[in-house]
């Protein structure tokens, strides 16, 4: 049994030597027993045997004792200016034989940790020894005494996440000079650098090389949710709510930058709604209530989010894909693709829509001439398939105002369970980024009669 207060009266004692009138030194203990807290929080939350929290908290409380040493030499937490302060930490621990009544496998386990705390990512040696071992996940679970390599990859995981978790109260509570060295005032007239917010659409860290701006740094603290391991992370992260603070007191000058901080927020808090999750529980109440569907498919984002989610849900679905030549090729390759990959049943029924003098003389309703006759024919082949309803991949973000097409699946009662469920394209984009869908990102494809001008 590992006893924490003989650790924290070490810990005490050691940052007792250094300078306490230099407020950096108090801010770092504050730091440190916050994290502690915060793992407190986060093994509960995980139901951690005691063995890996016990461990756990030792990493939150020496996470960062390397740093009372880096301020001293270099007078500076900024670790490119300085050294390593997760290394830092690792010799101050070994050279004073901190951890040295704990069993090997357990010391070494606890300094993996806390090396890799700060990293922009874990040592790819430490995951792949926990892949590698498949028992790993069970062994986890079970008190034992000494780490396994599973049980390390979590104390990696643990501690940044709890390390993140915190760093956001700082974020939000301590002087902003002190934190990116410019006032909020500063930093209401600054901009966001075009790589900073790709790199927050595309969910990861800023590049500290990328950031021009103190407002660019204010994102990269945001990014710090896309590098979070556990749903238990995420859900300390919305409790506390300090991520949105300094946006939501700072009253931003430049309009373009309000903008990119409004889409920050949206694009976080998103992520944070749908993180791990693939299906939302409105729609899996869709599928129990609607166990045989016929799905008209095309091969984009939704509907092959669509046809993934109704597998996933035992639902019994067949795609029907309405080869017209309004569709340019890889549609229909990226169509057979994501078939093959869900192992889903796909019908591809040939139709020559420019036979429609409705659609060839390009009147401004083409769209609904067009749409009546592809899903005329998919409900041709579904009923003759067996299958009583069929289902489009409309979404909540679809305007029936912009799409005369709507008209036509009301009139042949074509369901569109998206909609109906309220997963907006930016949701169904996460859900399908969380299920490995490689149409997550795919570009929105307009049908290419609408190239031609009406008439």
């Amino acid at each position: 049994m590992i006893d924490f207060n003989e650790y924290k009266k070490y810990f005490d004692d050691y940052a007792a030597r250094y300078d306490h009138t230099d407020g950096r030194v108090a801010l770092k203990i504050v730091h440190t027993y916050a994290v502690v807290s915060v793992m407190e929080n986060l093994c509960q939350k995980r139901l951690l045997p005691p063995h890996t929290a016990g461990l756990a908290l030792l990493c939150a409380l020496f996470h960062d004792i390397g740093r009372f040493e880096q301020l001293k030499q270099y007078d500076t937490f900024l670790d490119h200016k300085s050294v390593d302060h997760a290394s830092l930490s690792c010799r101050v621990l070994r050279e004073n034989h901190v951890l040295d009544r704990l069993p090997e496998t357990d010391r070494e386990a606890v300094l993996t940790a806390i090396e890799n705390h700060n990293k922009l990512r874990i040592d790819p040696t430490v995951t792949a020894a926990a892949s590698s071992c498949p028992d790993d996940a069970q062994s986890l679970r079970a008190p034992g005494p000494c780490c396994s390599a599973g049980e390390v990859l979590e104390l990696c995981r643990l501690i940044r996440d709890a390390d993140k978790c915190d760093i956001f109260r700082v974020f939000a509570t301590d002087d902003m000079t002190d934190v990116v060295g410019a006032s909020e005032e500063e930093i209401s007239r600054e901009t966001i650098t075009p790589e900073v917010m790709e790199a927050l659409r595309d969910h990861v860290s800023v590049d500290r090389r990328a950031r021009k701006t103190h407002l660019d740094q204010w994102i990269g603290f945001l990014c710090f949710v896309f590098d979070l391991n556990y749903r238990e992370s995420i859900q300390i992260v919305k409790e506390q709510g300090y991520y949105r603070k300094p946006f939501e007191r700072t009253d931003f000058k430049n309009p373009a930058a309000r903008a990119l901080v409004h889409e920050a927020l949206g694009t976080v808090d998103l992520y944070m709604e749908t993180f791990g999750q693939t299906i939302p529980d409105a729609l899996r109440e869709f599928f129990q209530d609607h166990p045989k569907m016929a799905l008209a498919f095309s091969g984009g984002t939704d509907s092959a989010y669509l046809l993934y989610a109704a597998r996933a849900c035992d639902c019994h679905v067949r795609a029907y894909y309405a080869a017209s030549p309004f569709q340019p090729a890889f549609e229909l390759e990226d169509a057979k693709k994501l078939a093959v990959s869900l192992k889903a049943e796909m019908t591809i029924l040939p139709l020559n829509v420019l036979e429609l003098s409705a659609v060839r003389e390009n009147p401004s309703d083409r769209c609904y001439h067009c749409k009546n006759a592809i899903f005329s024919r998919i409900l041709e082949a579904a009923e003759k398939d067996g299958f009583l309803e069929v289902m489009d991949g409309t979404n909540a973000s679809d305007d029936a105002g912009d799409r005369p097409g709507m008209r036509a699946l009301r009139e042949l009662r074509v369901l569109s369970p998206l909609r109906v469920c309220g997963v907006t394209k930016k949701a169904l984009r996460e859900y399908s980024r969380n299920a490995g869908l490689f149409t997550w990102n795919k570009p929105a494809y307009a049908c290419l009669a609408t190239r031609v001008p009406t008439g």
